[in-house]
C-alpha cells in the first residue's frame, strides 16, 4: 500500500465509478481496476459492491476511507510545516461556509487571501451549519463558518458577527432602508424561505411565535440565489443579511428595510477542526478571514456588529 494507491482509492470511492474516476485521473480505467483489485488482495477483503449502477462502499471500504483521508491529509500537514520553517505559506485550506454566507464573504476573501499567498490552494464548502460541523469533526474541513447553535458548544469557536437581517423586495417593493418594518408586517406578505431545518428560517418561525403570528411561506428555496430571483420577480419577499443583497442593492434589482419589535439577528463563528492540527496557511488563512470581516463592517457591506475583539460568551 502506497499513498499513489490511496489517493486513487480515494477517487473511486468518491465517484463511485471507475469510469468516471479513470476520467478524472486520465489513466485508462483497465489500469485502475487493477490497482482496486490490488489493493483488496493486500487488505484481504473487498472494498466495494459493484452493481449495474456503479461501485458502493462496503463497511472495510468506508473505514479506509477514513483512514486514508487521515494518512493523506496528515502527510500535506507535514509537507506545509516543514514548508513553513523555510518561510514560505503553501499548501491547502477548505472552508465551509453557510450558503447564505457563502457568497457574502467567499469571493473577496479569496481573492484578498490569494494576492498575498499564491501557493495555497483554497476549496470552499458550502453547506448547511449541520453538515459542517460533521464535517469539522471528521477533519474534513479546516475551518467553517457557522451560525452560532448550542450543537457547537464542544468544538472550537471564535465569535466574529452578529448581523442584522433585512426584509428584501423588489425594485417596486417600495422598502427603504431609512424605513423599518414591524416584524408583524410580515405575516401580511407573501415570503420565499429556506426550508425547515435552514437556521435562518428556524430564526424566523421562533421570531413568528414570540410575535403570536403565522409567516405565509408560499415558497421554499435553500439557494440564495433562488431567493433572490424570487424577490426580484416581486413573487414573494424574503429575509437576508445585508451583505447577500449588497450589490443588488446598488444596481436597483432589489430593496431591503430593517426589521424592528423586534430586529433579527444571527451570530456568526468561525469554527476550527477538532481532528486535525492548524498548519500555517490555515492560521494566515483565518486572520485573513477576520480582517476581510472587519472590513466589510467598516465599508458598510456587512450590517451588524463585529465581535472580533470580544471573549467569547462576553
Amino acid at each position: 500500500m502506497d499513498l499513489k494507491q490511496l489517493k486513487t482509492f480515494l477517487h473511486v470511492a468518491e465517484l463511485g465509478s471507475l469510469s468516471r474516476a479513470a476520467e478524472r485521473l486520465h489513466v485508462a480505467q483497465p489500469a485502475l481496476g487493477r490497482q482496486i483489485r490490488l489493493l483488496e488482495q493486500e487488505l484481504g477483503g473487498a472494498l466495494f459492491s459493484r452493481h449495474g449502477r456503479g461501485m458502493v462502499l462496503t463497511d472495510t471500504g468506508t473505514l479506509l476511507v477514513e483512514r486514508a483521508t487521515a494518512i493523506l491529509r496528515m502527510v500535506e500537514d507535514t509537507r506545509e510545516e516543514l514548508t513553513a520553517s523555510l518561510g514560505a505559506v503553501s499548501g491547502a485550506v477548505s472552508l465551509g461556509v453557510p450558503p447564505t454566507a457563502g457568497e457574502v464573504i467567499a469571493g473577496r476573501l479569496v481573492e484578498r487571501f490569494l494576492r498575498d499567498y499564491p501557493e495555497v490552494t483554497v476549496r470552499i464548502v458550502p453547506a448547511f451549519s449541520g453538515y459542517l460541523l460533521e464535517m469539522l469533526q471528521r477533519g474534513e474541513i479546516d475551518l467553517a463558518v457557522m451560525y452560532q447553535t448550542a450543537a457547537i458548544q464542544h468544538i472550537p469557536t471564535e465569535p466574529l458577527i452578529q448581523e442584522t437581517l433585512l426584509l428584501v423586495g423588489s425594485a417596486m417593493s417600495g422598502l427603504d432602508l431609512d424605513t423599518p418594518r414591524d416584524f408583524a408586517a410580515l405575516a401580511d406578505l407573501p415570503l420565499v424561505l429556506p426550508g425547515p431545518r435552514h437556521g435562518l428560517r428556524m430564526l424566523l418561525e421562533n421570531a413568528a411565535r414570540r410575535a403570536d403570528i403565522a409567516l405565509r411561506v408560499t415558497v421554499e428555496a435553500d439557494a440564495l440565489q433562488t431567493l433572490k430571483e424570487l424577490a426580484g420577480r416581486g413573487l414573494a419577499h424574503t429575509v437576508l443579511p445585508l451583505p447577500a443583497i449588497h450589490g443588488d442593492l446598488r444596481a436597483g434589482t432589489l430593496r431591503a428595510a430593517p426589521i424592528v419589535h423586534p430586529s433579527l439577528q444571527r451570530k456568526l463563528v468561525l469554527a476550527r477542526s477538532i481532528v486535525r492540527p492548524a498548519s500555517r496557511a490555515v492560521r494566515v488563512f483565518a486572520d485573513t478571514l477576520r480582517a476581510e470581516t472587519a472590513d466589510m463592517v467598516r465599508d458598510g457591506i456587512w450590517k451588524g456588529e463585529l465581535l472580533l475583539d470580544r471573549p467569547e460568551g462576553a
